[in-house]
């Protein structure tokens, strides 16, 4: 009896040793599951047995697992259709899957029958995700309030929260969760990036360049962080600080399509195009569509007067974003150096029509309507743009020499130069000197020769120069880059 007893139990071990050998087997074959359980048509009568068991259905949550993550969603959900009884985790991957394809809807009714079965916090901040989609904040933001109670410290309840309010415009609010976030952990980039918007949009510049700087010490390697440190530095005229920024951020990844259009701004305001123009092509490579590289290519060539490949390159722009108002500046600005000043003013139109209220559009309007002869309503644009922006030094050395060819008296002349000389000084005194066309200057020495007779042609208006025309920025539409053509 005890050779049948140490028989048996040897048989039970050989047979628990090619079970795990199976398992083994199973888990490193290239096939996960065999076509019997993901095609009903092929299954056996016999899977009927397992198939209502809960607990052997449980058993194939890894499988679920690793299928989502392959990303085969079709597997999933042949695997999901073919069963009877489904588990909480089934019910849970068949809701991502659902909003991997866009169909938020049916995910979130999903998400809602968890939340049901079991209110855990990764179900509640799925339901409340579901919601963000469909752009229903309210509804995610007391969703979110429902997770708090689960927990404390999650930095993605608090971020998010602060990003709904931030979408309800609720600025105060936002401010207040975004703080609550970073306070939880620094190292989340994205806290310090949406927070320094709601500090952009309440106007408060310095304090979201504090933030960002403030992040990029907490993230030495964020891309993002370093290329808005440098677009703020570049709004405010320190190319030095613009570059390095840009340069750093270009350190830790090349390829950064942002980083690399603002280094070429910079590049591309100190006159260097033909270096611009070799890292244009980069973003060529990655973006051939992008209207703002083109807009830029075309700028480089206007600079560099080659005006009819500037057309080209701009009118691609005008087709890949035919409602962007500086692209349509720009091609009013070419024209205008091509003489063809009805094409011009047809183009400024168009742009006027986009933004009613962009003063640079109304005063090169004026140009081309004085070179047309159309002298009253170049006036009425010179005037208009003024309205706008009192404080342009160019708007009123053009009105000048349009009052000087309409033989306005030289009182309401010298008035205008006055304008133009203490605009000029103060525009003077806040950029660098190399921005501002000091032929201007020359021409209003000109027009203050009292009681003598000077003649200035239509074709004498000031145009702004190529090489000092500001470029399109690629940045959010938060930052409102004008086309400073001082």
């Amino acid at each position: 009896m005890a050779k049948k007893d140490d028989r048996r139990g040897i048989k039970q071990l050989i047979a628990a040793a090619n079970d795990l050998s199976n398992i083994a087997m199973a888990t490193t074959t290239t096939t996960i599951v065999s076509n019997s359980i993901l095609n009903p048509s092929v299954v056996s009568s016999t899977s009927s047995k397992w198939s209502n068991d809960i607990s052997i259905i449980d058993k194939y949550n890894w499988l679920l697992h690793i299928m989502y993550g392959r990303g085969e969603y079709d597997r999933i959900q042949q695997f999901i259709r073919i069963q009877t009884h489904r588990n909480t985790y089934m019910t849970y991957i068949q809701a991502l899957v659902y909003r991997q394809e866009g169909r938020i809807i049916e995910a979130l009714e999903y998400f809602q029958k968890c939340v049901l079965e079991n209110p855990s916090l990764t179900n509640i901040k799925q339901v409340a995700k579901s919601l963000v989609l469909l752009g229903r904040y309210r509804l995610a933001i007391d969703a979110y309030n429902e997770a708090l109670t689960h927990t404390s410290n999650d930095w993605e309840i608090l971020h998010n929260l602060g990003s709904c309010y931030m979408h309800l415009n609720e600025l105060k609010q936002a401010k207040q969760y975004f703080l609550q976030a970073i306070q939880i952990t620094e190292i989340q980039e994205t806290s310090f990036l949406a927070l320094g918007k709601v500090y952009l949009l309440e106007g408060e510049r310095e304090e979201a360049e504090t933030i960002y700087e403030q992040g990029a010490r907490r993230n030495p390697e964020s891309v993002e962080l370093f290329t808005q440190i440098g677009l703020m530095a570049f709004e405010r005229a320190n190319y030095t600080k613009a570059f390095e920024c840009f340069g750093i951020a270009l350190t830790f990844s090349p390829t950064h399509i942002p980083a690399i259009m603002a280094a070429c701004q910079v590049i591309q305001k100190h006159g260097d195009a033909d270096v611009a123009l070799s890292k244009y092509r980069i973003i060529y490579g990655r973006k051939p569509e992008c209207a703002q590289v083109w807009n830029n290519i075309g700028m480089c060539f206007f600079s560099k007067r080659k005006l009819v490949a500037a057309v080209s390159c701009l009118k691609r722009a005008n087709y890949l974003s035919p409602f962007e108002l500086y692209i349509l500046y720009n091609l009013a600005l070419v024209h205008l150096y091509l003489q063809q000043n009805a094409s011009a003013a047809i183009f400024l139109q168009s742009a006027i029509r986009i933004n009613k209220k962009h003063a640079p559009s109304y005063a090169l309007l004026g140009v081309a309507l004085s070179k047309l002869s159309d002298f009253d309503n170049a006036l009425k644009a010179f005037t208009y743009s003024l309205k706008l922006d009192p404080t342009d030094p160019i708007t009123l050395l053009n009105l000048a020499i349009l009052q000087m060819n309409t033989n306005v008296s030289q009182s309401i002349i010298d008035k205008t130069l006055n304008l133009f000389h203490q605009y000029y000084s103060e525009r003077a005194a806040l950029i660098s000197h190399h921005e501002l066309d000091t032929s201007m200057l020359d021409i209003a020495e000109k027009l203050k020769v009292s009681q003598l007779t000077i003649t200035i042609q239509n074709n004498d208006e000031v145009i702004p120069s190529p090489s000092r025309t500001a470029i399109y920025s690629p940045r959010e539409p938060l930052d409102k880059d004008s086309m400073n053509s001082s």
